[in-house]
C-alpha cells in the first residue's frame, strides 16, 4: 500500500516540476522580469468557457473527479471510460454580453472495445455593430464612422472522444475534433486534441488526474481584404492541468453522505498559472450541493451550484445548475441535464 502511495506522489511531484519547466524564467540574473502573462496571444477563446453546469459549480474542475458521465468529454476525456452503457449530456449558457453557448455529448459503452463518443459545441455571439475607423483630416486623427450595419461571428466545434479502464487502477481518454471560427467576412478552421489521465491511488479514495487540452498547429484567417488588414496567426490555447480528488466522507450503504474534495493546479499557454478548489456534498445519492473558488483570476472567483439525480425505471437523469461570480462583468447563470440508460 505505502509503495503505491509513494509512486501516486512520485507522479505528482514529476508533474509539478514539468508545470515549472515550462515556465519563462527570468533571462537576467538580479533583475526583476516585467509583469507578463502572455494574455491574448492565443485565439480560440470559447474553449476555455465552462461545459457543464457541475463543474462549473466546482470552479471549472476537470480533475479527480467521480460519478462522471458523456460531459466527462469536456473535462478529462479518460472519466468517459465511467459510463456503463449509454449517457447523454446537454448544457446551455447565457455567457456575459448576451453571448450564447452550448454543449452536448453522448457516450457509449462497447465492452473490451472501450468506450466512444461524440460532442458538439456552438458558440453564438449574435449581431454587433460595424464601424471602422477613418482618418479626419482636419483633427489629424482617427475616429469612428457611422454604423455600417451588421456582422456575426461564433464558434462550432464536433469531435470523437475514447476512454478505456487500462487496469482497475488507471483510465486514459482522448479526444479528436474540428473547429471553425467565424468573425464577420473571415473564418479560420483546425483541428483540436485532448488527453486525460486518471489514476485510483489506492489509498483510501485519493485519486490523481492529468489532463491536456487543445493542442493543435497555428492557422491564420481566411477572407482578409484592405479593410481587415494583414491576416494573423492563431495558437491554440494550450492548457495543462494537474489535480486530486479525495472523499472525507466516502459514500456507503449505511451512510447517506457523501463529501468530495478537489485540488486543481492549472497552466495555459496564455495567461498566469491558477488553482482551483472545490467541493461536492451528496445526499442519499439524490441531492448535490457544490461549491468552488478560483484563484489568480482577474475577474472570476466563487462558484456555487446544486443537482438532483434522478430515477425512471432502466433510465436515470440529472439536472444541474450553476452560479458564476465573473466581478465586474456579471454574473452567469448555466444549467446541465443528462441522461443514461443503465
Amino acid at each position: 500500500m505505502k509503495i503505491k502511495f509513494y509512486f501516486a506522489v512520485l507522479i505528482l511531484l514529476l508533474f509539478t516540476w514539468s508545470l515549472s519547466a515550462q515556465t519563462p524564467r527570468d533571462p537576467m540574473a538580479g533583475i526583476d522580469p516585467p509583469d507578463f502573462n502572455r494574455v491574448g496571444q492565443t485565439g480560440w477563446q470559447f474553449l476555455h468557457l465552462p461545459t457543464t453546469a457541475r463543474t462549473a459549480a466546482m470552479a471549472d474542475v476537470k480533475s479527480g473527479l467521480i460519478h462522471n458521465d458523456a460531459s466527462a468529454i469536456f473535462n478529462n476525456p479518460a472519466n468517459m471510460a465511467e459510463v456503463e452503457n449509454l449517457d447523454a449530456s446537454f448544457t446551455q449558457i447565457n455567457y456575459i454580453a448576451d453571448i450564447s453557448y452550448m454543449t452536448a455529448a453522448l457516450a457509449k459503452n462497447f465492452g473490451a472495445w472501450g468506450n466512444f463518443g461524440v460532442f458538439f459545441a456552438n458558440l453564438d455571439i449574435g449581431e454587433m455593430v460595424r464601424t471602422q475607423n477613418v482618418y479626419n483630416e482636419f483633427l489629424g486623427s482617427t475616429e469612428r464612422s457611422g454604423d455600417l450595419g451588421t456582422f456575426t461571428a461564433g464558434d462550432v466545434m464536433i469531435g470523437l472522444a475514447y476512454a478505456r479502464n487500462v487496469t482497475d487502477r488507471l483510465s486514459i481518454g482522448g479526444n479528436v475534433s474540428y473547429i471553425e471560427e467565424n468573425l464577420a467576412d473571415t473564418e479560420v478552421k483546425n483541428w483540436n486534441t485532448d488527453f486525460g489521465l486518471y489514476y485510483r491511488t489506492g489509498f483510501k479514495s485519493l485519486r490523481l488526474s492529468m489532463v491536456a487540452r487543445n493542442f493543435g498547429p497555428d492557422t491564420e484567417f481566411a477572407g482578409f481584404n484592405e479593410l481587415y488588414g494583414v491576416p494573423q496567426s492563431v495558437r491554440m490555447p494550450i492548457n495543462f492541468r494537474l489535480g486530486i480528488g479525495f472523499d472525507p466522507i466516502p459514500a456507503s450503504e449505511d451512510n447517506p453522505h457523501e463529501l468530495s474534495v478537489y485540488l486543481e493546479g492549472v497552466h495555459p499557454n496564455d495567461g498566469p498559472e491558477r488553482v482551483h478548489a472545490a467541493l461536492e456534498y451528496k445526499l442519499m445519492k439524490v441531492l448535490s450541493i457544490r461549491g468552488g473558488y478560483k484563484f489568480n483570476y482577474d475577474e472570476q472567483g466563487l462558484t456555487l451550484g446544486g443537482g438532483v439525480h434522478f430515477y425512471m425505471g432502466g433510465m436515470s437523469g440529472r439536472i444541474d445548475y450553476a452560479y458564476l461570480d465573473y466581478g465586474r462583468l456579471d454574473t452567469v447563470h448555466m444549467f446541465s441535464v443528462g441522461f443514461a440508460m443503465d
